[in-house]
């Protein structure tokens, strides 16, 4: 930073605006900069960049500045972005003189020859009227097609791959953001994987668009996962973009691979570990995660689970998402991962599939930040769990317990005769009107009938009516809000089949998923049934599920009716596109489930 610029011949130092005489004052300055730690200088240069910008003086000193500036390392973040907002503004501004001294030497030359065809055609673009026969993309601009491409299932947006080149590009952005690669038995699946694989390697640009990638592992120990591995660490460093990365099934992401993201991608932003054991070693090495996943089934894998405390440790400044999962019917604890001080930290928290004790829901309690919870398995004491949420209170119109939840899902296995712990959950719930996603499992539906009328902002809703009938229906869609965009609305009982419902919602006119079910009962099987009686069935199925279309037509019902994707062990329903954030919240994809247990159906 002391010495001269490299960008030309002049002898002048890059930090000065004129070269003034070189007298006592001059050189003064020169030696004071001089002795400056390089941290002083680069706030040098950018102070002046500032004034000199300020003061209607931006030119090519001032972007020679700046881009001196921006390459020194270890500058503040908060710094570098007033650096390039401030060169944004004056390159913009600059921009816009030249754009409006060009229009003048436009018509300047107008006036001389308005017989010129040339200047006639500009001017005939510049004012042109956009008529409603012509394409829409020259209609609207790119952020309004933008936008639109993101209300899109990604299912809907492949299309537009093939319509136009503007419309790929969009496209493409959305639907390469979060990619899947499934490499196990099936050689398809393979294939595309090591073929998206390469093209990373080949198309840079390709690959920067890549910002989330979820590798679904189902190998045995063998030369074709050996194959796979290496294949994977080839091509890691290309996604330069990636902020997201997820190992899921078996074998587990081990300490091999946690050093390979290490050395690649080191200040990655969110890292899942979904598998039977938790086997990723050094993992409490990453300094910069906001969400952390870790599903494991026990304490017996290759790394100590003492190190999941420490990853909430390490990241402490960062972390404001953690999902926990285990499985019921192992012994488990997160006693000691929720003694840190990162949990009070915490905005969006999930634990699924696992035991809660007192120690973790009391912890729980005091994070008053949080806006998203899922607690979906067993409680260790029930009954201390009916106080905790007992002792909410609201004050002035704000709780004390949890006061800025939006998100709520609680899924209980084993708890169906806890009234009263239900009880204490839905009186929890009253007045929240911040509340946008709902899912109470099991709880009996007289207390939910209860507590909705009062959530009148909420928009996702899953619900159980165990008895349904069309009293039922009619009280639910008197409860809920009229903005409803995601239901999924299960039964044990119905009174007549599902889909003579439907007509029921109507008058959501922004519903976009709509899921009736009825427990232990699915789509007609082949291999259950005669091939008579399944053709028979299936038709039958076809044209309820059309019947619904009829009366909902703000369901995407997609391009062909199918069910929705089977549960693959570990796969936690990621890479299954429902439609929407919305849809996969509410038919519990978001999270590491283990679709393995019927009770959780």
């Amino acid at each position: 930073m002391s010495s001269t610029s490299k960008r030309g011949s002049s002898s002048r130092p890059c930090m000065l605006p004129s070269a003034g005489p070189h007298d006592e004052l001059t050189s003064t300055v020169f030696g004071a900069i001089q002795a400056l730690p390089p941290t002083r200088k680069a706030n040098f240069l950018l102070d002046t960049s500032l004034a000199l910008i300020e003061a209607g003086q931006y030119g090519d000193d001032v972007e020679s500045y700046l881009e001196v500036y921006l390459k020194t390392p270890n500058l503040p973040n908060e710094d570098v972005a007033r650096a390039l907002l401030a060169r944004g503004m004056a390159r913009k501004s600059a921009g816009d003189k030249l754009v409006a001294k060009a229009h003048q030497d436009f018509q300047a030359a107008l006036n001389l020859d308005p017989s010129n065809r040339e200047i006639q055609q500009h001017f005939r673009r510049e004012r042109r009227i956009h008529f409603m026969d012509e394409p829409a993309s020259q209609r609207a601009p790119p952020e309004i097609w933008d936008r639109i491409a993101r209300n899109i299932p990604r299912y809907h947006l492949r299309s537009w791959l093939r319509v136009s080149a503007f419309h790929r590009d969009i496209a493409s952005r959305i639907i390469f953001h979060t990619v899947d690669l499934h490499f196990g038995d099936d050689q398809e699946n393979l294939n595309r994987g090591l073929d998206f694989m390469d093209r990373v390697k080949d198309d840079p640009a390709f690959a920067s668009r890549v910002k989330s990638l979820r590798i679904h592992w189902a190998y045995e120990e063998s030369d074709v996962l050996d194959l796979m591995t290496r294949a994977l660490r080839t091509a890691l460093p290309k996604f330069k973009e990636l902020r997201d990365f997820e190992w899921i099934g078996y074998p587990e992401m081990r300490a091999d691979v946690v050093q390979s993201v290490l050395a690649t991608h080191a200040h990655i932003q969110s890292l899942g570990l979904i598998g039977w054991h938790f086997d990723a070693v050094g993992v409490s090495a990453f300094r910069n995660l906001h969400k952390f996943t870790l599903r494991a089934e026990d304490d017996d894998g290759f790394a100590d689970m003492g190190e999941v405390r420490t990853v909430l440790d390490m990241n402490k400044d960062t972390l404001k998402h953690l999902v926990l999962g285990a499985y019921l019917e192992r012994t488990h604890s997160w006693d000691s991962a929720f003694q840190s001080v990162t949990i009070k930290n915490l905005t969006h928290l999930d634990l699924v599939d696992t035991r809660i004790s007192h120690v973790v829901l009391a912890r729980i309690a005091h994070a008053h930040n949080l806006q998203t919870l899922t607690l979906h398995g067993t409680f260790e004491e029930p009954t201390s769990a009916k106080v905790i949420f007992a002792s909410d209170h609201v004050i002035d119109g704000e709780h004390t317990f949890l006061p800025h939840l939006e998100v709520f899902r609680f899924v209980l296995v084993g708890h169906d005769e806890e009234l009263g712990l239900y009880q204490s959950v839905t009186a929890f719930l009253r007045k929240r009107t911040r509340l946008r996603r709902l899912d109470l499992g099991n709880c009996p539906w007289d207390l939910v009938a209860g507590v909705l009328p009062q959530l009148t902002g909420l928009r996702v809703l899953g619900v159980r009516i165990s008895n349904l009938s069309q009293q039922a229906i009619d009280i639910l869609v008197r409860s809920i809000p009229p903005y409803m965009v995601a239901i999924r609305l299960s039964t044990v009982v119905s009174d007549k089949p599902l889909n003579e419902y439907a007509s029921a919602f109507a008058s959501f006119r922004s519903l976009s998923f709509l899921h009736l079910h009825t427990v232990g009962k699915h789509r007609p099987k082949p291999n259950l049934m005669s091939e008579k009686d399944y053709l028979f069935q299936t038709d039958m199925w076809n044209t309820a599920v059309r019947s619904v279309a009829i009366v909902l037509p703000s369901v995407d019902f997609g391009v062909e009716l199918k069910e929705l994707p089977a549960r693959r062990r570990l796969d936690c329903g990621k890479g299954v596109d429902l439609g929407g954030d919305d849809a996969a919240w509410v038919e519990r994809k978001d999270v590491p489930m283990d679709y393995e247990m019927p009770g959780l159906e």
